[in-house]
């Protein structure tokens, strides 16, 4: 057996709401751990949301629009926790069993006690009947997802700790390779992750994540960077592509949870200003929408006495 794993971002470049990073990895027969899991899995897994006989797994960007709003990646994500035998019912419960969390969201006015039911907009019978059949494939199996929210207020901390927000980007992934490390490291791991901006060159990060391992040099370039860490009976295959989640189905499938769980962190920020701003439009937090959205709940701020550090980021 081998284990090919995928890590990706979701709200990176947003003035609001959260950072969220995360891993998600599967078990293959160790002869196919450089195959395409799109190919290995075509009876259940599809790029195309068009196709609602099989799971679209893609890029995040292609599968959410405001059109039709977070259907597609709720049943993506949803079916796939389900495989691995999670079934949560409400989004605080998602959390739980996916996320790993440094802040407590009820420090956050607009998170504290916020819950309400999953899914939201996807079928829960069509998740289960799709985890069902994820279940089934013989191309490979679904080993589980771990989400990294990063909320303001840690990260405006770690910009200002760490001096910029790649390096509090990379923080997070070095976190997620660790995990896989000490859990498969032993099994044969290849890891895939989509590249951090234009960063080429990684090695003097893994030397300092992986202290006391041997890092060697593949290759490194501007379409991918590839390294193996080694220690003792462990070994790891990891690989910084670009367009990494078109190229790798892991890297897409975790594109999906981290926007999948921004999302929800969405909803419910989205409605406590709602609440306290009667009128104010929602937000996904982007640049010039931000500003509109800033500019409409100035007042309610002002009355409220808000911690701008945790609204807004610094960087």
């Amino acid at each position: 057996m081998a284990v090919v794993a995928g890590i990706d971002e979701a709200g990176y470049g947003p003035r609001l709401g959260p950072l969220v990073v995360s891993s998600v990895a599967f078990a293959v027969p160790a002869a196919a751990a450089d195959a395409c899991l799109w190919q290995r899995l075509a009876d259940v897994v599809t790029r195309s949301p068009r196709d609602r006989q099989r799971v679209a797994v893609n890029d995040s960007k292609r599968l959410f629009s405001q059109a039709t709003g977070p259907r597609h990646i709720e049943r993506t994500a949803l079916a796939f926790a389900a495989a691995a035998g999670h079934r949560p019912a409400t989004f605080r419960a998602l959390l739980a069993c996916l996320a790993e969390l440094s802040e407590e969201p009820d420090a956050y006015p607009w998170y504290a006690g916020v819950d309400f039911a999953l899914p939201i907009a996807a079928s829960r019978e069509q998740a289960d009947a799709d985890a069902a059949s994820l279940q089934a494939a013989q191309g490979a199996r679904f080993l589980g997802v771990h989400c990294l929210p990063v909320l303001v207020g840690e990260y405006n901390r770690l910009c200002a700790s760490h001096g910029t927000k790649s390096a509090t980007l990379f923080l997070k992934t070095s976190h997620l390779l660790q995990r896989l490390w000490e859990a498969w490291g032993e099994e044969g791991l290849f890891v895939h992750v989509d590249k951090h901006g234009g960063r080429d060159h990684y090695a003097h990060l893994l030397y300092e994540t992986f202290f006391g391992c041997r890092v060697r040099v593949l290759r490194e370039g501007r379409d991918e960077s590839l390294y193996v860490v080694s220690n003792g009976l462990r070994e790891m295959t990891v690989g910084f592509y670009k367009k990494g989640d078109a190229r790798h189905l892991p890297i897409a499938l975790a594109s999906v949870y981290c926007k999948y769980v921004r999302e929800l962190f969405l909803r419910g920020f989205n409605a406590y200003w709602q609440e306290q701003a009667p009128g104010v439009r929602p937000t996904a937090g982007y640049a010039v929408d931000a500003n509109r959205f800033l500019a409409e709940t100035e007042a309610a701020r002002r009355r409220l006495g808000t911690d701008e550090g945790l609204l807004i980021r610094a960087r």
